[in-house]
């Protein structure tokens, strides 16, 4: 079974970088309380790390740091040892997926959407949305597939001898082992299959909403001038439900069902509506906007809400119910992101409903625009998938191309008009654009669907006892196609269902394809005389090759050249196909029937040829000179790169190893070998020939040298997940390839000839740190042009950049260092060092010293589970010699962000309060929270939230950005209120990543290790400014006005203090504290420009008072 993937593909397409974690025990770890802590680091519009559970039940941390760089972690699920995950990214989206599931993935078992986080975040299934994963558990053709342990069943799909369940996020680590046969791991020897009785695991996707001169233009008048206007057919109608009342479809309907939840099939949406007057809608209103069959009834399934979203699974029991009510063809207006090879789960329940109900169903084929791009379930081999046609006839910009992804088959199969369709429109909605209270104009393959629906409506009334297939190819061989358009844009072309229903002689499918790149192939195609006397065909097939030329003489044929077909008989012709004589590329074009030299029928046929072919195949050995690879978890995981394009090549499973099927080129190879004691090896081929045979490689362990760093300390170990990889830049586009391991797993690497070809480098990063707490160590390598022969490494301290890092806290916690490399040419940065910390405390820490090596540095700390504060670093190299940093100082303040994510969305702004003095902060606690934004006094909005998002009218204004947060933390006694408000001038760009231009003042001062300062004597606060723009940092306003005042009765009373400035946005405060230790300092500060700018911050308790 070919494998079917998200977007261009999910494994396979360009790929920016692959990592490999294999994690002996949980890193993801907690403190003494118990609490989770998190990645420090702000994003850009103030919110924390984004957090996704994998259906194997391991958890996916992804950070936006400073400038935009995004940071990824993996933590194990409960209970799950001793396995690897295999990171990639590509076009800016991320999938890791565990070592137990990857080998399901390239069987086609598990669906590999379960593990593209990025999309899966953006589909609102990461754990800050939703506390389950929706799943589809499908059985085998003999078994039905019942929930699994540690799911709850949400509702059957016969279609899919499956169940739909939701398994809760916090047992799907013991959900997956039930479902994958035991949990047999690496260490144990076994490979991971699916349970008995289940055939595919699938994400429960979600999917959504893809007359007067239209009608016309498909020849529905001259079908009902032949008396054909759909009477006695039912059409079914999976949508966002049916305004019932309208005057157009008064009575139209027979039977309904909501399959949403909401409880009714009314139309909150507008698209069902719109859509089902196209296929039935009676004119009442307007005699122009009259519907392809206006006499066929409906039956109607509401499966997508009131924001034109629905689920796979409530999909597929939609179809399931509406093929049960004897409808002859269903319209599913729908599609989704996955791009498939007709294998997913809801192109699989349409194939499978056809087949057993005679339903034929009619999908859009989705509104991408770009090749390969036709959305499910049109994908479904024998739906009857519709692409939009303009006004001319020509494939409407947007509409989504074929070919199939797997066998290049022809999709969409037609088109119908689909641009600026004016059909009824819902009452209470604004769908579309709207014509009057009745009518409304949309555009979409959603609005060429119905056409083709009710098409086919007219032709069950003209033969009521055909098949789907006989309907579907009548309205293929007689549609009109656009010359010059190739069949996988258009298909058979337009239909005309006027031609249709007076046709004599029809074939029993529509299109020929061929998968040229199997090659010499050949088809039947059997023509149908409805007729009363014998017809005889004249075939001719006529096609074009990639360059718009002939295809070559002898490439394609047509066999005989004349038919004879009997009335009320068939006859076969033949098509053959002999790829060896064309070139790379697709062809495309048409057989067509003639008879007395006029045109009868024709059908669409095209094929791809993909270049001739060699098989890279890598085998592994282990230290112990065996096979690597005889289970599935051991099998080699390798990435194959062509040099030429930069593209990623697919790779699949072959015996104990992976091969790949590839012209002659050159290309890059890298792979990860189990070596058979529990460790992992990088293999890196960077320059590999294939001419005229296949190559094969073998991997062996033996050969490869032990990868590591030593340090000064003898006591310092592993502390989180030392890394290894190679970094490349090929046709323009960076690569990475690494392998990342914590515990006690050990790493190797073979080593490489210097290479010349192209960028090319190897890295390490390695993590230590004393159990005693004293040391720690953060190391880089990077060599260019090779994997070098001397892999273990010796480190001086001396040669090293020494941090004494000086941790600060009011109170006794326990805290959690934090350390990502960021390589050069590594996407998502590299390794991850991770220890526990004492607040108050001091430790070194050493960092490898260089101009180009940087790092993001983070810490996070909690107590007792109620809450923590986490502060981070901007990314940065470290030089030679000693350096202090202090972490968690006081004093606290707030600082404000603010960012718009794409072009003309709301404006977000965040306002963090009871940062710390840190250079990034960010504080999260259980507090009474609220932001609010003016624009000239006037309220554009507030939440109880850090964040608020915001419409932003044009032009210029003044702007008011109100922060008030209250806490009462138990691990700090620290920032108990605060109050800020920013006023400043703003003129909105609606840009993407536009970012106001907010700012923090940050307060700092010699403070003890217990956030305090000396009571009952002067003291000196620095006040500086900082950029709240974290993406693209601008000019900061030129200050020249500040005020402090502090108080030492939590904000009763106040005194001023003296203000001297001492450059460009810094100031100098000097207070005179009271006697007597033990207390708190509030602060409140105003600052402003005379320009409009201002700041005014108050904080109670921003710090302590401590013995002078």
């Amino acid at each position: 079974m070919r494998r079917w993937a998200m977007g261009a593909a999910a494994l396979a397409g360009t790929t920016a970088v692959v990592s490999v974690v294999a994690a002996v025990t949980s890193h993801g770890g907690a403190t003494a309380g118990g609490t989770t802590v998190a990645l420090a680091g702000a994003t850009a519009d103030g919110s924390r790390e984004a957090i996704v559970t994998l259906v194997t039940g391991d958890r996916v941390h992804i950070v936006t740091g400073p400038g935009g760089r995004r940071l990824v972690r993996t933590e194990l699920g409960a209970g799950r040892k001793n396995v690897a995950f295999y990171r990639q990214t590509r076009a800016g989206e991320v999938s890791v997926i565990p070592s137990d599931a990857a080998p399901l993935i390239t069987a086609g078992r598990v669906d590999p959407a379960l593990f593209n986080v990025t999309r899966l975040l953006k589909a609102g299934y990461g754990d800050a949305s939703r506390r389950d994963i929706p799943l589809i558990i499908a059985g085998t053709p003999v078994h039905r597939a019942a929930a699994p342990p540690g799911t709850t069943a949400t509702r059957p799909l016969a279609a899919l001898n499956g169940t739909a369940v939701t398994a809760r996020k916090d047992r799907t680590a013991s959900m997956w082992a039930s479902l994958t046969g035991g949990g047999r791991t690496l260490a144990s020897g076994g490979g991971r299959t699916l349970a008995s009785g289940v055939g595919h695991v699938w994400l429960d996707g979600k999917v959504h909403t893809t007359l007067d001169k239209s009608v016309t233009r498909i020849g529905a008048p001259t079908a009902w001038k032949a008396g054909y206007t759909g009477k006695g057919v039912t059409v079914g109608l999976l949508d966002s439900g049916i305004d019932a009342t309208h005057p157009d479809l008064t009575g139209a309907v027979a039977a309904e069902h909501d399959f949403t939840g909401s409880g009714d099939v009314k139309d909150h949406n507008g698209h069902g509506t719109h859509v089902a007057s196209i296929i039935t809608g009676d004119g009442v209103a307007d005699p122009r906007y009259r519907g392809v069959a206006p006499d066929a009834r409906l039956v109607v399934g509401k499966v997508l809400d009131a924001d034109g979203q629905g689920s796979f699974s409530t999909v597929i029991a939609g179809m399931d119910w509406i093929a049960q009510q004897h409808v002859g063809v269903v319209n599913a207006s729908l599609g989704s992101w996955i791009s498939s090879d007709g294998t997913d789960p809801i192109s699989a329940a349409v194939d499978a409903l056809t087949a057993r109900t005679g339903t034929l169903f009619v999908v859009g084929a989705g509104n991408d625009g770009q090749d390969r791009s036709v959305s499910v379930p049109g994908l479904a081999t024998s739906a009857l998938t519709v692409g939009a046609a303009d006004a001319e006839d020509g494939v409407a910009g947007f509409s989504s191309r074929g070919p199939r992804m797997g066998d290049g088959a022809i999709k969409p199969d037609v088109t119908a008009p689909g641009v600026d369709i004016t059909a009824a429109r819902a009452a209470g909605t604004s769908a579309g654009t709207p014509v009057d209270d009745h009518y409304t104009t949309m555009s979409g393959t959603s609005m060429a669907a119905p056409h083709a629906a009710g098409a086919a409506a007219l032709l069950l009334q003209q033969h009521p006892g055909w098949t789907p297939a006989q309907v579907k190819s009548a309205l293929m061989t007689t549609a009109a196609p656009k010359p010059g358009v190739s069949v996988f844009a258009q298909g058979a072309g337009r239909i005309d269902v006027g031609r249709a229903v007076s046709a004599q002689v029809l074939a029993d499918q529509g299109s020929v394809s061929f998968d040229l790149s199997r090659g010499a192939a050949t088809r039947s195609v059997r023509f149908r005389n409805e007729g009363g006397t014998p017809v005889r065909l004249d075939l001719a097939l006529r096609m074009l090759g990639p360059d718009g030329a002939s295809a070559p003489s002898g490439m394609f044929a047509v066999s005989p050249a004349t038919l004879d077909v009997p009335a009320g008989g068939t006859a076969e012709a033949t098509v053959t196909a002999d790829p060896a004589k064309g070139i790379t590329g697709s062809y495309s074009g048409a057989l067509t029937a003639s008879r007395g030299g006029e045109e009868t029928l024709h059908l669409a046929v095209g094929g791809v040829r993909e270049a001739a072919s060699r098989e890279i195949r890598l085998t592994g050995v282990d230290r112990a000179g065996k096979p690597a690879g005889t289970t599935m978890e051991t099998l080699p995981w390798a990435s194959l790169t062509d040099l030429a394009t930069g593209e990623q090549v697919e790779t699949y499973t072959s015996g104990n190893g992976v091969a790949a099927r590839v012209p002659a080129g050159r290309y890059s190879l890298n792979a990860v070998v189990p070596t058979g004691d529990a460790d992992l090896a990088l293999f890196s081929y960077p320059e590999l020939t294939v001419g005229d045979h296949d190559v094969t490689i073998t991997a062996d362990a033996r050969r490869a040298r032990r990868v590591g760093a030593r340090v000064d300390s003898r006591t310092a170990v592993r502390a989180g997940i030392d890394e290894i990889g190679i970094t490349e830049q090929v046709a323009g586009t960076p690569l990475s390839f690494g392998v990342a391991v914590s515990g006690t797993t050990g790493l190797s690497a073979l080593p490489t000839p210097k290479v010349t070809g192209h960028p090319y480098g190897f890295y390490h990063v390695a993590n230590l740190a004393e159990p005693e707490g004293r040391r720690a160590y953060h190391l880089q390598r990077l060599v260019q042009e090779r994997v070098p022969s001397r892999l273990d490494y010796r480190v001086r301290d001396t040669r090293l950049a020494a941090v004494d890092s000086v941790y600060h806290s009011d109170r006794p916690l326990t805290g959690r260092r934090e350390t990502i490399a960021l390589v050069p040419g590594v996407a998502f940065g590299a390794g991850y060092g991770e220890y526990p910390v004492r607040l108050p405390g001091r430790r070194t820490e050493f960092y490898t010293a260089s101009p180009t090596l940087r790092w993001y540095r983070g810490l996070a700390g909690s107590s007792d589970g109620q809450g923590f504060t986490s502060t981070g670093t901007a990314p940065s190299t470290s030089r030679p010699g000693a350096t202090t940093h202090h972490w968690n100082v006081a004093a606290l303040g707030t600082v404000g962000t603010g960012i718009r994510k794409a072009k003309n969305s709301p404006l977000i702004f965040g306002a963090l309060p009871f940062v710390t003095a840190d250079a990034l902060d960010e504080a999260s606690d259980p507090m009474t929270v609220r932001t609010s934004v003016m624009r000239n006094d006037e309220s554009l909005g507030s939440a109880d939230s850090t964040r608020v998002a915001v419409t932003t009218p044009p032009g210029e204004a003044r702007y008011t950005v109100r922060s008030t947060a209250e806490r009462a933390a138990s691990w700090t006694g620290l920032g108990t209120r605060s109050w800020t408000e920013w006023t400043f001038p703003y003129t909105p760009t609606m840009a993407a990543l536009e970012e106001p231009p907010l700012f923090a003042a940050r307060v700092d001062g010699a403070f003890d290790q217990n956030n305090r300062a000396p009571a009952g004597s002067p003291f000196a606060l620095t006040l500086r400014i900082t950029d709240g723009r974290v993406l693209n940092p601008g000019p900061l306003p030129h200050l020249t006005h500040a005020t402090v005042e502090a108080s030492y009765d939590d904000g009763a009373t106040w005194r001023p203090a003296k203000v001297t400035a001492t450059g460009d946005d810094r100031w100098k405060a000097t207070l005179i504290h009271p006697a007597g230790p033990d207390g708190y300092v509030s602060l409140r500060i105003r600052l402003a420009d005379g320009a409009g700018t201002s700041l005014k911050q108050t904080v109670i308790r921003a710090y302590g008072l401590g013995p002078n």
